[in-house]
């Protein structure tokens, strides 16, 4: 539950900060290789165009090890998941 509200908050602030059509094209992307890939492929990636500050990375940093306490199960499931929505996008 905790990591749901995580998750859900990052997607929020994204949101507000990059704004709609923005967040549309970058939030699957960002979503994904936090799942599966690691924080360099996050920032040679999805948010290697915008400029973030230390703060901004020791949350990502905290976020994915969060993410990666996750069982492979749970993880397997949560990438099942955005590609559903993805696929009705």
């Amino acid at each position: 539950m905790k990591l749901t509200a995580v998750v859900l908050l990052v997607t929020l602030a994204f949101c507000c900060f990059f704004g709609t059509v923005s967040a549309r094209e970058i939030l699957p992307g960002f979503l994904n290789t936090l799942l599966e890939g690691t924080l360099e492929q996050l920032y040679v990636g999805p948010i290697s165009q915008y400029r973030i500050d230390d703060v901004t990375k020791a949350a990502l940093a905290a976020l994915k090890k969060c993410i990666e306490s996750l069982s492979q199960e749970h993880t397997k499931a949560l990438v099942k998941l955005l590609k559903m929505i993805r696929s009705e996008a």
